[in-house]
């Protein structure tokens, strides 16, 4: 017992010690942003211009005006999905669909993130669902995944239910939104 106690002490050690210059670090360019799903070529990453907090080398903190648990619940309202597609016709059919999701939370950056795709036919119901996981998106960054085209299909519906954030979950992967179960 006193020697898993001490090695836990001196790699608590170690760590503490090789992150003493964490701060520096944290300017580095982080412009490899990925992202995994199903046909990771159908996806594009668009950096917003504005955003500049990845080089500031500033430490982020949670918004204290609002509460991690009323993000986690709402998470559609801070990170926003836009759909866009053609319609290939009254029969209905999806061309040219993507959905972009934006990050509008100013000091929280989402490590990764599961995206619900469905695409609805005229009278409502669910023709298909689709799950699209979506890596590192920071502060004010937008991340754009292409859906592909369906010969069915008159609407795209499409709802975050899944996310991993250092700010808002330490670091776990949860289930958010309508899903989520606070603590």
């Amino acid at each position: 017992m006193k020697k898993k106690c001490l090695l836990l002490l001196i790699v608590t050690g170690i760590i503490f010690t090789s992150c003493g210059d964490a701060e520096t670090k944290a300017g580095k360019d982080d412009s490899a942003d990925t992202i995994n799903a199903k046909d990771s070529a159908n996806f594009t990453d668009e950096k917003n211009p504005d955003s500049n907090s990845a080089q500031s080398g500033t430490t982020r903190g949670l918004d204290i005006s609002t509460e991690p648990d009323d993000i986690l619940t709402n998470i559609d309202n801070y990170l926003v999905s836009k759909v866009t597609f053609t319609s290939a016709g009254a029969a209905g059919g999806i061309t040219n669909g993507n959905v972009s999701i934006e990050n509008t939370l100013p000091d929280v950056t989402f490590q990764k993130a599961i995206v619900e795709v469905s695409i609805l036919l005229g009278d409502g119901k669910e023709f298909r669902t689709d799950y699209y996981t979506i890596q590192n998106v920071e502060p004010g960054g937008k991340k754009t995944v292409k859906i592909p085209n369906t010969t069915r299909g008159n609407s795209i519906v499409c709802h975050i239910v899944k996310l991993k954030s250092m700010e808002l979950t330490k670091g776990e992967m949860i289930l958010v939104g309508s899903r989520y179960v606070p603590n």
